[in-house]
């Protein structure tokens, strides 16, 4: 059975890599707050991150 999971958080430096979402993104300063960030909100959501060849950080429901 195949189960889609929904992404329920970006995290960013380039405010410019998101025109619209629907998931809340979170766009932070630099390298290690984008980090911090992505690991303390997928322990908070019990979410799966995921890091993009661009810099992006999805944050995925498990």
């Amino acid at each position: 059975m195949n189960e889609f999971k929904k992404v329920i958080g970006i995290v960013t430096i380039d405010k410019d890599i998101i025109l619209k979402s629907g998931a809340p993104v979170i766009l932070v300063k630099n390298e290690d707050e984008l980090q911090k960030i992505s690991s303390e909100l997928g322990k908070i959501l019990a979410g799966n991150v995921y890091r993009l060849s661009n810099g992006l950080v999805l944050i995925t429901s498990t």
